[in-house]
């Protein structure tokens, strides 16, 4: 729905979510990507909120949808134009998130939109070398693979 198609109790349900969702703790847009709130985080993006509020560990809205699984929030937060390879206080990416929380449709996702694989951490660690460490599901050891591939 684009925004000129918003009525006056549209707004007020917008304006009350954003208050809800800011006694969380964190700004507005990052609980709602965190919480998988697809609709707020949809009307809040649309609305032009800030794409890159920081979160408890300066983790932005993406993170926090890769890390939840909620490929569809990334996919939007992407389209309305965030940062794809911001990095938290760790240097962890939005694609090592989705990493390590096991989470293969944000990593295809990510992978897709061009999430850049060599980026590191703080501790030198590329979401190359997260994927292969152990415990990390097939499926995203395998879309790593292809991600590699298409780098090369």
């Amino acid at each position: 729905m684009p925004l000129t198609d918003l009525t006056p109790t549209d707004w007020v349900n917008a304006s009350l979510t954003e208050a809800l969702l800011a006694r969380e703790g964190g700004p507005p847009l990052y609980v709602a990507a965190k919480l998988g709130c697809v609709a707020a985080v949809h009307m809040m993006a649309e609305a032009g909120s800030h794409l890159e509020v920081l979160g408890p560990r300066r983790e932005r809205p993406l993170h926090a949808a890769a890390a939840g699984g909620h490929a569809s929030i990334a996919a939007t937060l992407v389209s309305a134009g965030c940062e794809i390879d911001p990095q938290d206080e760790d240097g962890n990416t939005p694609l090592i998130t989705a990493i390590l929380h096991g989470q293969a449709g944000p990593v295809e996702l990510l992978l897709a939109v061009g999430a850049d694989i060599r980026v590191a951490r703080l501790d030198g660690l590329t979401a190359v070398h997260i994927a292969q460490l152990p415990g990390t599901p097939k499926g995203i050891q395998e879309l790593m693979l292809l991600g590699q591939d298409e780098m090369s």
